[in-house]
């Protein structure tokens, strides 16, 4: 059984995450749009979806 996360660590790994902003906005087709952080990420769904549309 894991250990208990103390509420600080918890409290830490929250704020990372809702203080994270995604840096690219992808339209992949007409009704989807994907939000990524990197150019690995950017790279892979551009390379599955070679007609996806860099919005911002």
């Amino acid at each position: 059984m894991a250990r208990k996360k103390s509420n600080e660590k918890v409290e830490k790994i929250i704020n990372e995450i809702k203080s994270s902003k995604p840096t690219f906005k992808v339209q992949l087709d007409s009704k989807t749009i994907i939000t990524l952080k990197t150019k690995e990420q950017l790279k892979k769904w551009m390379d599955m979806y070679p007609k996806a549309e860099i919005i911002s």
